[in-house]
């Protein structure tokens, strides 16, 4: 029974004292899974042996979902500069990586129906967070551009699960955070815990990869040179990525923190100049405004 109670190593340090690691546990537990299309859908695009028929005819049976997934496909970030009409030509066009970023994206909008200004305003952050990460993964030659617009479109989960099953308690943070103070902080001294958390727990109930979980864990940490591994880059571009939202006023609350020294310090990790954030942050904004329609 110990053992099932103690706060496995990786989460250590993330949650107060007063609070029972067990209840966050049976809280996340009780959440709904991940609708069954879209999880289906995601399995079969893991699998290297699925076809391009197999997930068409999965995301098929969701009308929905389908014309969502259509719909951000033949955004200007995805589309390879044609339109695609159908599903299977979504499939074949896109390919698997980046149909998988589009498919959580249409699920989340989903998900997200409540559409209130908070709801919308971190829907706004998730998005241009997705969207600076696609931009700066592209332009530092990485091999993972697709996977970080997903990671991006992922890093605020936790918000997004706080507002629709904890909203009175979220508001307070929210009412704090106004004063200035970093949002995670206040998370933890009101909650007992913040948002990566339990983004990271929920992403892993959904199943998503441990490196996504990990991502989520730890984008609001401080972060070091050099970055030596996958993970560690990763995670530095989708920091970068969210304060570079936050800098734009893209799902930033008036009153919030001002994000513009790490987004300094981060792009300085990530070997950018002053100059190249400029030029990262305008692309970003332009993407935004040109492709949010479709997320929508």
């Amino acid at each position: 029974m110990e053992e099932q109670t103690k706060i496995p190593e990786e989460y250590q340090g993330r949650v107060s004292s007063e609070k029972s690691w067990m209840e966050i546990v049976a809280w996340v537990g009780d959440l709904p899974p991940l609708p069954q299309v879209a999880a289906k859908a995601i399995q079969l695009v893991e699998n290297p042996d699925t076809s391009a028929q197999q997930i068409t005819t999965v995301l098929s049976s969701d009308t929905a979902l389908a014309a969502r997934v259509l719909k951000i496909a033949n955004s200007a970030m995805f589309s390879r500069q044609r339109e695609i009409t159908t599903l299977s030509q979504a499939v074949m066009v896109i390919g698997f990586k980046a149909l998988k970023g589009i498919i959580v994206a249409a699920t989340l909008r989903q998900l997200n129906r409540k559409n209130g200004k908070l709801e919308q305003l971190v829907w706004q952050n998730s998005m241009c967070t997705a969207m600076g990460a696609h931009v700066v993964a592209q332009r530092l030659r990485k091999p993972y551009v697709d996977e970080l617009f997903l990671l991006g479109l992922l890093h605020d989960l936790g918000k997004l699960v706080l507002i629709r099953q904890a909203a009175e308690d979220f508001n307070k943070v929210i009412a704090l955070a106004k004063e200035g103070k970093a949002f995670v902080e206040v998370e933890q001294e009101l909650l007992g815990f913040s948002h990566p958390l339990i983004g990271a727990l929920v992403a892993k109930k959904w199943n998503f990869p441990p490196e996504a979980c990990q991502v989520i864990l730890h984008h609001h940490d401080q972060l070091e040179a050099p970055l030596d591994t996958t993970l560690d880059q990763k995670t530095a571009i989708v920091q970068f990525a969210n304060c570079m939202s936050h800098v734009l006023g893209h799902g930033n609350l008036e009153g919030f923190m001002d994000y513009s020294g790490l987004l300094a310090s981060t792009g300085n990790l990530l070997g950018l100049n002053p100059a190249d954030i400029t030029e990262l942050s305008e692309k970003t904004n332009t993407t935004f405004m040109e492709q949010s329609s479709a997320f929508q």
